[in-house]
């Protein structure tokens, strides 16, 4: 899904060296399948490089961009951070960027779970935060990617993946998370927490049942 354009636009917004080489992903809304004509391109680079005073986050412009060097991104796989297990076996061809490859790296998806487990707690509260705050379409938001995390982890606990023979599509990706999308209902936003934390545990444990 290579957009020249659009690599172009983002290296002169977020000034990065375009001597480097680096791998391009697109994640967030887009990537879900979530996104609205106002979404920003949520991406996340990877340099091949070690990038020692870069900023690890930038938002300019309609970007939202996380950054990393490959060690990092790698260490990230290992450590089982669902956004960077996927965007490791996403399809070469889906990248916004392709510009070197990594070395084979095992999934160990007992910390892929160990890590949604840790995540999920972490995410609940915040969503929680947001929610008395009164910016609920953030936390439901969060909540929402709660479900997808989940869903993606189960599907690839059904395929029994391990390395980078396994990839994903886009398209791929989006068809596993429609049912997770499904369960986070629009009208939760009218809710109080005490009424919305029950049928969120209700829509997790269904996503469970059912994937």
């Amino acid at each position: 899904m290579a957009n020249r354009n659009l690599v172009e636009n983002l290296f002169e917004s977020i000034r990065l060296c375009r001597s480097s080489k680096y791998n391009i992903y697109l994640i967030g809304s887009r990537l879900w399948g979530t996104n609205n004509k106002t979404s920003d391109w949520d991406l996340l680079i990877v340099s091949q490089l070690t990038m020692k005073e870069q900023l690890s986050n930038v938002h300019k412009c309609q970007y939202d961009v996380k950054l990393m060097d490959q060690q990092q991104f790698i260490e990230q796989v290992k450590e089982g951070s669902i956004i960077e297990v996927i965007c490791y076996l996403l399809n070469k061809q889906e990248m916004i960027e392709h510009s070197f490859d990594f070395q084979s790296i095992e999934i160990n998806l007992d910390k892929v779970n160990s890590w949604l487990n840790q995540r999920q707690n972490k995410d609940l509260e915040k969503a929680k935060k947001f929610w008395i705050k009164s910016n609920r379409k953030s936390a439901w938001k969060i909540l929402r990617h709660i479900l997808h995390s989940r869903a993606i982890y189960n599907y690839l606990q059904q395929q029994n993946i391990h390395d980078q023979h396994f990839n994903l599509t886009i398209e791929q990706i989006q068809t596993i998370l429609q049912p997770a999308t499904l369960l986070c209902q629009q009208d939760w936003i009218s809710l109080e927490w005490n009424q919305l934390l029950p049928l969120f545990n209700q829509a997790f444990n269904q996503l469970q049942n059912t994937t």
